[in-house]
């Protein structure tokens, strides 16, 4: 056996051992390493070479890693080597590899995402003069980069990236206001390169970019007026650690980051389970043991439920609620197919409220507030070749008729509804005692503007320099240029952030709009200097971020050519756009559709009996892989091997697996 350290051969502490571990890294998350391996340094010049200069207090203080590799036969394995403990007799090391080495670099633990500069694009992109809707909403097949999508400050009400539709003749748009310079989502796979850009690393995200994932917009944005020219300043304040294992449990993938090579690739989960063959032990050793718990369930990711995290969406309430699916969908009135629903729907319970009834002798009138008790539009409904849940929704009332009695004055509405889908983001159940992974990459909020407009993107960006990643003026391609005034100047003001306005929508002055009225004249509050301002509004909190979530949908070619409302995102295969009118496509944010529940992770194990195998083998098999023992089926968590300093790699393995139960 060699090992060899930062390219010179050390030597093993005579007649030691360690053992070697090889990790399912569904499991913990890591590859392989070892637990503690001695070389020794007195009177060993060898060792003396590689490890002499390192003083006892440089391990205490700071991280002590070189390159390693082992090798045995045919057993090689690259990787570091991190000093645990060092004295004038010795030294013991630790060995790391794949994503043993990774998870132990904190290299991006400490940067991030929202202090990044990634770029914005420039003045003459952003100037709506020089660019039709029509164009600047299609993304580039081959690189997606940004698109101006229009979309809402909830907190304001006002409309940002406004267009209206000239028609079906024309089949263009044409932009509300030409003189507002424009604001951009970016693209997912656009920001990931941007990452690798400014941290000087090399990507590799072709498996993204053959497939939808592809037209996967990151929506987070901030007003144009606020002059946030940074992609990175709407962006929640994860680090670079936090912000790939979000996207590794959204995406069911892996980003192999190599701090000291400098690369990111990205593979999906089941291309990695495809690659790696079936493994058959027949020389087990004596029998196997058997632990059984009730209380401890294993951390294989397959096991595990999804749910999206909370957010700023007034309508999430009704996108997540398993809850009341799981109490109620006994009782729901179930159709095959969804036309012949929404056609019932429309026909019969469209409207309520305000009944009148012909009669021989003229009409009778009646008013209730809502439904019958007996009406369907109570129920809730379920559509079987979708597989989606609905409700009733009244969205409208109109005020029919006034009447006096008894001095009081009475309102008869006429009450109108919508069918509304429901619980189609609500959590992915592998099993109900399971815990849960939270995903913080969530679908975006897509609500509603008026009946001409239709749905759009919404956000609740709260006041302008209300979190702290941005307070100084920032150029197109994101670099701080220092404090500025006035308009989108940004190096002043801040507070806490303003209560949702629910379905807020105009009616508000612009984000950096020079309009205003007597009020503001007479009581002097237009001329107030920075630090009146400031002091009137007394200390104000700030937050980390504007967002605390990434809001994703999906933005194509396809989808963007649908005419006649506002453009969104996709964020699911049926979406409203108005009254009884949907939209269909093939993109979906269901946790059923995405992620882990498509990676064929999610196997039906026995997670209360772990197996403890020993068998022989003269190479370590892959952890990873689907293992036949004596006639049953299992998945391994690991596999443990133990090296000697004179022979090498022992035959004898040992390995704790779960049983995959079949039907």
């Amino acid at each position: 056996m060699e090992i060899t350290i930062n390219g010179q051969m050390a030597c093993l502490k005579k007649n030691t051992s360690f053992e070697y571990i090889s990790e399912n890294s569904m499991f913990t998350g890591s590859d392989s390493y070892t637990l503690t391996i001695t070389f020794p340094l007195k009177d060993c010049p060898q060792n003396i070479r590689i490890f002499g200069h390192i003083h006892r207090q440089d391990v205490e203080k700071n991280k002590v890693v070189f390159d390693c590799e082992i090798r045995d036969k045919a057993f090689y394995k690259a990787g570091s080597i991190v000093v645990t403990q060092i004295s004038e007799v010795e030294v013991k090391t630790q060995f790391l590899e794949g994503r043993s080495e990774q998870n132990f670099d904190d290299t991006f633990d400490d940067v991030y995402l929202n202090q990044l500069s990634l770029g914005y694009p420039d003045a003459n992109t952003r100037n709506p003069a020089n660019t039709p809707p029509n164009e600047i909403w299609v993304p580039d097949s081959d690189n997606p980069t940004y698109v101006a999508l229009p979309w809402v400050n909830n907190t304001t009400g006002n409309l940002q990236n406004g267009a209206t539709f000239d028609g079906e003749s024309a089949n263009t748009y044409s932009w509300m206001n030409t003189r507002m310079p424009l604001s951009f989502q970016p693209y997912l796979i656009y920001i990931l390169k941007k990452i690798c850009q400014v941290m000087g690393y090399t990507g590799d995200f072709g498996p993204l970019e053959a497939v939808p994932y592809k037209y996967l917009l990151i929506c987070n944005c901030l007003p144009s007026a606020w002059g946030a020219f940074n992609f990175a300043i709407a962006l929640p304040h994860w680090s670079l650690t936090e912000f790939f294992e979000q996207l590794e449990y959204f995406l069911a993938g892996e980003f192999s980051i190599n701090h000291k090579a400098k690369t990111i690739t990205f593979r999906f989960i089941s291309t990695i389970a495809q690659s790696v063959t079936e493994v058959k032990i027949d020389n087990v050793v004596n029998k196997y043991t058997v632990e059984v718990s009730s209380d401890n369930r294993p951390d294989y990711l397959g096991t595990k439920n999804l749910v999206y995290a909370e957010n700023d969406n007034r309508y999430w309430a009704y996108r997540d609620c398993q809850w009341y699916i799981d109490e109620h969908k006994d009782e729901a009135i179930v159709y095959d197919s969804f036309f012949d629903l929404l056609e019932y729907a429309r026909q019969n319970l469209a409207t309520c409220g305000y009944y009148r009834t012909e009669t021989a002798h003229g009409y009778r009138e009646s008013y209730m507030r809502g439904y019958p008790n007996a009406s369907d539009g109570h129920k809730l409904f379920y559509a079987r070749d979708l597989d989606t849940y609905f409700i009733m929704w009244c969205y409208k009332a109109e005020l029919v008729k006034s009447h006096e009695m008894g001095g009081t004055t009475y309102n008869w509405y006429q009450y109108y509804n919508r069918l509304e889908p429901i619980n189609q983001f609500g959590k992915y159940i592998v099993d109900k005692d399971a815990e849960d992974i939270e995903l913080k990459c969530v679908p975006a909020w897509i609500d509603d503007t008026d009946e001409e407009l239709g749905p759009c993107l919404f956000l609740e960006c709260g006041e302008m320099g209300s979190a702290v990643s941005w307070t100084d003026e920032t150029d197109e391609e994101g670099n701080t240029t220092g404090s500025g005034t006035g308009i989108g100047g940004g190096s002043f003001g801040g507070g806490r952030r303003a209560p949702a306005r629910a379905g807020s929508f105009g009616g508000s002055r612009p984000e950096g709009s020079t309009e205003v009225d007597d009020t503001d004249y007479n009581d002097g509050a237009l001329a107030q200097p920075r630090t009146a301002k400031a002091i009137a509004k007394g200390e104000q909190e700030k937050d980390d971020a504007y967002f605390d979530c990434l809001y994703m949908g999906y933005q194509d070619w396809e989808w963007s050519r649908q005419y006649g409302y506002l453009k969104h995102p996709c964020i699911d295969q049926l979406q409203r756009e108005r009254g009884f009118i949907f939209s269909y496509s093939y993109y979906t944010m269901r946790l059923k559709d995405i992620g882990i529940a498509q990676s064929g992770l999610v196997k039906n194990i026995d997670p209360k009996k772990k197996y403890n195998f020993s068998f022989l083998a003269d190479e370590i098999p892959d952890p990873r892989a689907t293992f036949y023992i004596d006639g049953g089926k299992y998945i391994c968590e690991k596999i443990t091997a133990t090296f000697h300093e004179s022979t090498g790699k022992s035959q004898l393995l040992k390995g704790v697996f779960y049983r995959i139960i079949t039907s």
